[in-house]
């Protein structure tokens, strides 16, 4: 497969993440969004290692009939999306309130 063959399967795959992240938020709210801004960065990598270790077994051979190897890839490429979001999110807030301070203590 040439290199723009992939580049373009690379985005028709990002745009059925989209898709599926939009689905996923639908149906459960944002409940990864608000675990993370309730627990911090850490508790977004609790699903990806939960992912990992899905992917791990399935590949070893583990049979799983609700869930296929490409889709457990699939499910940790958006909580690796996910967890950029929630970290551009994060270092926002955590920036705002370090500059309040900073006011707050020149006053």
């Amino acid at each position: 497969m040439e290199l723009v063959d992939k580049v373009k399967r690379f985005r028709e795959i990002a745009n059925e993440l989209a898709d599926l992240y939009e689905q996923k938020n639908h149906n459960y709210g944002d409940s990864f969004g608000k675990l993370y801004a309730d627990l911090g960065p850490i508790s977004g990598l609790v699903p990806l290692h939960n992912k990992l270790d899905r992917a791990t077994n399935l590949i070893k051979g583990d049979v799983n009939h609700f869930e296929s190897v490409d889709d457990t890839f699939k499910d940790m490429a958006c909580y690796a999306i996910m967890n950029v979001i929630e970290m551009e999110q994060y270092n926002r807030v955590k920036q705002e309130e370090e500059e309040d301070d900073q006011y707050a203590r020149d006053r």
